[in-house]
Formats: C-alpha cells, structure tokens, sequence
C-alpha cells in the first residue's frame, strides 16, 4: 500500500511537471502617434547642398544677329571725309567684308573679316590747286583686316552684357597691293582709310550688343530653378524635396558656339511621406560669384523606413527554436512580433510552448549601435501585465535568463533600409525634367545618426554625402520670344512650366 502511494504521488508530480501553464497577459496598448517627421527628435540642420549646373546657351542665333548687323558694305566713294591730323588731306572710300569668322577665347568672341576697298584722296597743297588720285579703281582692290571682339558676361541680375569693339583694323599683308598709296602726290593714305572704316562700324557695334543682351536669361533660368521645386518621387509614399535657396556662378566661358555658365544651386534635401507636396514657385534670386569647392557638394539626411513585418521576421529568424530553461522546466520561442506602441518604445511579443504556452510581452526603447550599425533594445523587458502574470504561476520564467539573452540577440541589421532608401533616391535623381534639362546625382550612405520607433514603422536616419548635377542645353530666346511663350503657356495662379 505504501508503495502504491508513492507511484501514484510520484505520477501525480510528473502529471503536474508535464501539464504546460497558460500565459495571456493583455497586450501593452498603443498611443497613436503622427506619421510625420515633425515628431521625429530634431537634429540640427545641415549646410546647404550643391547642384552643379553648368548652363550651356547656343549663340548661334546671337552670332546671325551679329552678322547683320555687321554691314557687307559701307562707304562712300564721293563723300570726302577729313582727317583730323592733316587738314590739307581727305579721303573718300567704298569697301565690302568678306563673311565673319568666329573664334572663341575663354569670355571673349573674336571676329575677323576681310575688307576689300576702293580708296579715294584729295590734297590741298599751299598755293596750288587740289591734287586727287584713287587706288582699286582698277585692278585688284587693296584689303585690309578687321577683328572685332566681344565680351560677353552675366549680371548678378541675370542679364546678358556685351561689349563689342573694334580691336585692329591693319593692312592684309605689306605688299603694294594692300597700299593705298595715292599719286601723283605720293601719299599712303592706307591709315586714313583703315580709321574711315573703324570709325564706319563703332555706330553699329552697340546694336550688336543690344541684340545679345536682348537673351533672355533670367526667365530660362528661373524657369530651370524652378524645376528643382518639384517633389521627386522616390518610392510608395516617399518623395524627395530639394527646395532651392540660392545661386553661385563660377566660371563664365565659350566653346564653339556655346556660352557656358559655370553654375552652382543651393539646396535642402528632404524626405517627405504621404501625399505628394503641392509644387511650388521660387523667384530667382541675384547670383553670387565663387569658386567652386571640390569633392562631395551634396548633404542630406536618409529616413530609411523598416516595417514592423520586416523587422519581426529578422527577429523571428534568430530567436525562434530558442529553448530557455529553469528548474527542469522549459519554454521554446515560436514566432516573434515586433510593433511601436507610439511612445518611442517597441514590444517584443513572444510565443512560447512547452512548459509555458502563451504569449510573453516585453517592453524596451530602440536604440542604434552605431559601430555595427544595428538596432538594439538594451533595456528591454517585460511589460506590468506580462510581469503580473508570471508572479502568479511562472516566476521561474524570469529566472531562465531570457531577459539576458533578448537583450543580446534582438537585434536588426538597419544598413539594408537605409541602402533600399539610397538606391530609391539616387534613381530619383537620374531623370530630365524637361526636355533638354537633365538631372543627375549620386548618393552615399554615411553616418548613421539614430533610430525612432513610430507605430507605423521604425524611421533609421543617417547623414549621406554625393553629388547632384542639372544639366541643361537649350537654345536661347530674345525677351519677345519669352514674352510670346509665357503668354501662351502660363494661367493665371499657376507654376510656369519648364
């Protein structure tokens, strides 16, 4: 009798061992929270980022203009013309230029033609009658060479300049042909004629630089600037606001035909979620001129966005199967589940069998390891409820080291969001925008700053230094022809388009 007590007590224990304890604490409850980042901790802000934007504007059109405004003939043959430092001397002639020929030299367009010319002159001896004679009357007509150049440059304004000007007006070659030596008084009046034709065309260089500066480059420019106010599409809910603040302008050039602007804008990159912005329209405002640095120009700050589904399967692999063990009593981790309760704290909701079943929630704030770029939870544990409820039946379940080892194994790998975000965003940036308006950029992830648990998601930031580019390559209008186009393409209330 004895000995039957003690098997069935003994089957009794073992009965009782083997008889798994019901876990369901209430869950921990949510406090809604903002999708914004306006609820993000602030950081202080970064300096402004760099577009390079080296404009090109084809001057060919100016360079038509230029040709005719350019007379192909000039002079009259009978009209005398006086020479200032001989007043018993004056000359008459009548040339034609050849067509012009443009160089380009840094900021400055020299044109060369080469006029061909009939010369005429009159001298007043003492106490004689006039003398006259003529040279390219018949024959081969002597020729001269003309170079003009002009200066052009950009005002802080954004405003064409020109200055157009004689520079030499000087014999073709030195050989009789080319001298206008008059008989029978044997004067060279090749000087007097070269000065007759500069002093010809100086009356009609100013039309010239009016033609050039009549360009409209503040509407086109603006036009571009403005561009850079339209939200970029990265991806889902994600867009990226670059929100232009200013312009530098570098290095003023000409190749071929091209004038070239070396410039620079300011931006803010910033990520924004939900709802694409409304676009939006930014004066252009007065350049500064500067060199430009070298190196990454481009700053911004990337909100890599992990979700909570991510992030509890990353944590489902590395714990589930997990045995923790206690006075010959054990639980095994099945699934795991990670969710923000919009305090800036996270749940980690176990699920555990064996010894125990149910569910076990364990509470702790997010924070970054910075050196192996994952998210840690270092103060993680269990919740009031979940505490209560162990106290009452499963206090062994605290003493099996399970808090120790959450703490050490949940952990998250945030370098694959931020580098999901930086791919989205650098194909962002790889886009033309308009027809001849081409933006570019390249990005790399830097620094990581910090990780903020929202109840949507888990937002990880970082700093990220690059380099973005606007390339544009179109053809110049006169004011009129801008005038005329934003009659027609803008409404009243609206963005003008590119």
């Amino acid at each position: 009798m004895a000995v039957r007590t003690v098997v069935v007590l003994a089957s009794c224990g073992a009965l009782a061992a083997c008889s798994a304890v019901g876990l369901a604490p209430d869950a921990p409850l949510a406090i809604a929270d903002s999708l914004s980042t306006t609820k993000m901790p602030p950081l202080p802000p970064l300096p402004a980022s760099i577009v390079d934007a080296p404009i090109t504007y084809n001057l060919a059109s100016a360079l038509r203009a230029l040709e005719r405004a350019v007379p192909q003939q000039f002079g009259n043959i009978d009209q005398r013309l006086a020479i200032p430092s001989s007043t018993r001397i004056h000359v008459a002639f009548h040339a034609t230029r050849t067509p012009l020929v443009v160089a380009f030299d840094g900021r400055r367009i020299t044109i060369t033609t080469v006029v061909s010319y009939q010369g005429r002159g009159w001298y007043k001896a003492p106490l004689a009658p006039t003398l006259s004679s003529s040279c390219g009357t018949e024959g081969e007509l002597p020729r001269v060479r003309l170079v003009l150049s002009a200066d052009v440059n950009v005002t802080p304004a954004w405003t064409l300049i020109s200055r157009t000007r004689v520079r030499s007006v000087t014999a073709l070659t030195d050989t009789p042909r080319d001298q206008c030596l008059v008989t029978p008084f044997k004067v060279d009046v090749t000087d007097r004629v070269t000065q007759a034709v500069e002093g010809a065309l100086r009356g009609k260089l100013a039309a010239v630089d009016r033609r050039i500066s009549a360009f409209d480059v503040h509407t086109r420019v603006e036009r571009w600037y403005n561009l850079l106010n339209r939200s970029l599409h990265v991806r889902d809910s994600v867009w990226l606001n670059l929100s232009p603040e200013g312009a530098l302008i570098g290095d003023v050039s000409m190749r071929d035909s091209l004038l070239v602007l070396e410039m620079r804008l300011y931006v803010r990159p910033a990520f924004v979620y939900g709802k694409r912005p409304p676009p939006s329209f930014t004066p252009l405002p007065p350049f500064t001129r500067g060199q430009h640095q070298v190196g990454d120009s481009a700053l911004l700050r990337l909100e890599g966005l992990l979700t909570y589904e991510d992030a509890s399967a990353v944590l489902t692999k590395q714990l589930a199967g997990r045995k923790f063990r206690r006075f010959n009593r054990s639980v095994v981790v099945s699934d795991v589940r990670l969710y923000g309760i919009g305090d800036g704290r996270v749940v980690v909701n176990l699920r555990v069998t064996g010894d125990v079943n149910g569910n076990a929630y364990l509470v702790g704030t997010p924070r970054l390891d910075t050196l192996n770029r994952m998210l840690t939870v270092p103060d993680l544990d269990f919740d009031v409820g979940t505490s209560d409820a162990l106290v009452q039946g499963v206090a062994w379940l605290r003493k099996a080291d399970i808090v120790t080892e959450l703490r050490r194994r949940a952990t998250i790998p945030l370098g694959p969001p931020l580098e999901a975000l930086r791919r989205a965003a650098e194909s962002a940036l790889d886009r033309e925008l308009t027809r001849g308006v081409r933006l570019s950029g390249q990005i790399h992830t830097g620094r990581m700053i910090d990780v903020v648990a929202q109840t949507r998601w888990l937002v990880v930031r970082a700093e990220a230094t690059g380099s973005m580019a606007l390339r544009v390559d179109r053809a110049l209008q006169t004011s009129a022809g801008a005038k005329k186009t934003r009659r027609s393409n803008t409404a009243p209330n609206k963005v003008p388009p590119a």
